[in-house]
């Protein structure tokens, strides 16, 4: 991987937490070169991250996610946010893996952490608050 042109990207991408060798070269694989998107929106759209969106006349309500990118890319994603369900810290292998790194792309790195952190630990806070959902909200018992 030395030799390869982008190197140097899945290097910088191993900066963040849940991002290890093998999730950085299929994102940096199936992705390629990240300036071609003009801002975070655009790829978010390219890798099937945007939510649906169902209008009608003022109404707009949003839904699930349209899965309609890249799916291995996204799949990566999806899997690497389960770290983010923990509070910010700094394990010794992301310490490890940060110390061949310009100090601007481990703040970046660390700046990500933490926001998504604190985000992810709001909606767990919203969720326990909340009623439960329509369904079966108690254990049906077999039938004879």
């Amino acid at each position: 991987m030395p030799c390869w042109s982008l190197a140097k990207v899945v290097t910088a991408i191993q900066a963040l937490r849940g991002i290890a060798a093998i999730s950085a070269i299929t994102l940096v694989a199936e992705i390629g070169d990240f300036k071609r998107f003009a801002n975070p929106r655009q790829l978010m759209a390219y890798l099937g991250l945007t939510p649906s969106e169902c209008s009608s006349g003022a109404k707009t309500a949003r839904g699930a996610i349209t899965k309609a990118g890249n799916t291995r890319a996204r799949r990566m994603l999806v899997e690497s946010a389960w770290t983010y369900r923990l509070p910010a810290r700094m394990g010794a292998k992301i310490l490890k893996r940060n110390e061949v790194l310009p100090q601007a792309i481990k703040q970046i790195a660390w700046k990500a952490q933490a926001r998504e952190s604190r985000q992810m630990s709001f909606a767990s806070r919203s969720r326990a608050n909340s009623p439960p959902s329509s369904g079966r909200s108690r254990p049906t018992t077999p039938s004879p």
